[in-house]
């Protein structure tokens, strides 16, 4: 199956842009990020299994199994210059996809959000045993869903079984620490408010980062970036980080 659902939009762009969403979302979560970068960059919403236009497939629980699978998708797709963006469990599911690829294709950065460092033993809130109204009240508090879909009954009882298994994987990647260096530049995102993760936890990405590293923190909590302020702040960094990055790459592939 494809983890890209959605066509490309920009088939002359320069770089891929593909983005991993947070435990509970879908491809959805980046929807009209395309049309906010520039013609050079194309984003590419990954969607994993079990929700979005991969309903049909089995939500996947183990991490290390998530990743292969994911890896063997992107590999015939990554047909040009390419860079990882994800946010919360996506920035840890995008550490380990880099790191996969260190050694071949490797992508030009790494753009983790909302997320501790794979690199240490993280105590987490542990919510994937909760029973559903708990579970549900636990999502509440994240403040990342809109009253009206936490109100909609029907809808819940479809995304209840997703979000359980996202904090599973959350749980599981969080205690199966991982500490190799990327060779490629990691910028770091956080929101300044953000209950989940400390802004001095931003900064022990370091330890996974060899090469050049910086971290940017948003003003807002840890969904801050479905604040359209924030955003806009999100895609220029990450704009100004890819633009030198790519130079190279280009007259690489100039005739001689």
């Amino acid at each position: 199956m494809n983890c890209l659902p959605f066509q490309d939009k920009k088939p002359d762009a320069r770089v891929d842009l593909f983005c991993l969403h947070y435990a509970g979302g879908s491809s959805a979560v980046f929807r009209g990020w395309d049309a906010r970068f520039p013609d050079w960059i194309s984003v590419r919403p990954i969607e994993l299994p079990g929700r979005g236009v991969r309903m049909a497939e089995p939500l996947e629980q183990d991490p290390d199994a998530l990743v292969d699978r994911l890896c063997v998708e992107l590999e015939p797709r990554l047909r040009r210059p390419w860079a990882l963006f994800g946010h919360s469990l996506g920035a840890a599911l995008g550490y380990r996809i880099a790191r996969r690829f260190q050694s071949g294709n490797a992508p030009l950065a790494l753009f983790p959000s909302g997320r501790h460092s794979p690199a240490g033993i993280v105590p987490v809130r542990r919510r994937a045993h909760l029973a559903d109204a708990d579970l549900l009240a636990e999502v509440r508090s994240l403040n990342g869903s809109p009253p009206e879909v936490l109100e909609n009954r029907e809808l819940m009882r479809l995304m209840l079984p997703i979000i359980r298994a996202d904090f599973r994987l959350s749980e599981a990647v969080s205690s199966r620490p991982l500490a190799d260096p990327l060779d490629c530049p990691v910028l770091v995102f956080g929101g300044a408010e953000d209950p989940e993760v400390p802004c001095d936890a931003l900064h022990r990405w370091r330890d996974v980062a060899r090469g050049t590293f910086d971290v940017a923190v948003l003003p807002g909590d840890h969904f801050f970036l479905h604040q359209p302020a924030q955003a806009d702040a999100l895609r220029d960094r990450i704009v100004a980080a890819l633009t030198p990055l790519l130079l190279p790459r280009l007259s690489q592939r100039q005739p001689a």
